[in-house]
């Protein structure tokens, strides 16, 4: 009996508390008569050295406020946190493709194909018939723009094997590049069905790896070197002209290939490398255009441009030269 009388009075008590306090405790703007101070309004500030102002190498909140009233980028984002061009009038994001001809495959032992005329017949029917196929396979067969062969290419690479430099020489097979209208992370497990399930997982990348005598890599970086498939998202800017920096000097797509590699280049130590690491190369198209291409799906891509663009002539290693 005494319990149920606690769990009932306790609850009432508190709330005739919180009443009472309501008439005694006073407000804000009765605190204010007593100490006007309480109306003074207070700005943040922010810890950091303002003083490098380099886009690429300050990584603090003070020298990033004002980057961003003397830098540009490529983008940026509106009230309503949509992309919207700044030094980029427009952008097109699609992805170029590409898999190697594997003739370890069993649809190409089946055929008796070497040099890939017949992937290519078989995915280019697939398109024509892509709504025979389930809906995801019909999806990214219609995404599909134009196929291509790429002939083998050999080529060496350097890599570290244990602490030692090496060369390694790479003779891989053709290659399909597919041309796609917009990004598609399901491609490839979407064409198996026309390919064959084991179509990738049986690549055996080891077959076109040379390495020097006595040296060994694993299967996994054997993988990283000739990866049986390859996403390379793209991103397309179509700058604006007629743009110029603080000097004069006409902003074009060689200013921001050169950021890129600003900020890649290791003896800069920029903090933002992670942001751009995922990029494969940035391309001039010509002074108004610029690609940049990706090596695997990376979806914050889009964002990180909006990074402020270093001007070329002032910075390049020649510049900087005379200028010392």
């Amino acid at each position: 009996m005494t319990i149920k009388r606690i769990l009932i009075f306790c609850p009432i008590i508190l709330i005739l508390f919180l009443i009472q306090s309501f008439f005694w405790i006073p407000t804000y703007e009765d605190q204010t008569k007593g100490n006007p101070d309480r109306l003074n309004r207070y700005i943040t500030a922010s810890i950091g050295d303002a003083s490098i102002l380099n886009p690429i190498l300050a990584a603090d909140s003070a020298s990033s406020d004002i980057n961003q009233m003397v830098f540009e980028g490529l983008i940026d984002r509106d009230e309503n946190l949509n992309f919207r061009g700044r030094l980029a009038k427009s952008w097109e994001i699609y992805e170029e493709a590409y898999f190697f001809i594997n003739p370890d495959s069993s649809i190409m032992k089946k055929r008796r194909g070497r040099d890939g005329e017949d992937i290519k017949a078989l995915l280019k029917e697939s398109i024509d018939k892509a709504d025979s196929f389930n809906e995801s396979t019909k999806d990214s067969l219609k995404n599909i723009l134009s196929l291509e062969i790429i002939p083998s290419e050999k080529k060496a690479v350097k890599k570290k094997i244990k602490g030692e430099e090496v060369e390694i020489t790479l003779n891989p097979p053709p290659r399909i590049k597919l041309r796609l209208k917009s990004v598609d992370q399901y491609l490839f497990k979407n064409l198996l069905p026309i390919l064959g399930e084991d179509y990738f997982s049986s690549f055996e990348p080891m077959r076109y790896i040379r390495l020097p005598r006595g040296k060994n890599i694993s299967r996994e970086e054997a993988e990283r070197l000739l990866p049986p498939y390859e996403h390379n998202p793209v991103i397309l800017f179509h700058l604006r002209d007629g743009v110029r920096f603080h000097d004069g000097h006409i902003f074009d797509a060689y200013d921001v290939k050169f950021t890129y590699e600003a900020i890649m280049d290791p003896r800069n130590l920029s903090p933002r490398i992670s942001d751009y690491e995922p990029v494969k190369r940035v391309e001039v198209i010509d002074p108004l255009t610029v690609k940049v291409i990706y090596k695997r799906l990376y979806s914050p891509a889009i964002g990180t441009w909006s990074m402020g663009i270093l001007p070329e002539h002032l910075l390049n290693r020649k510049a900087l030269r005379e200028e010392g």
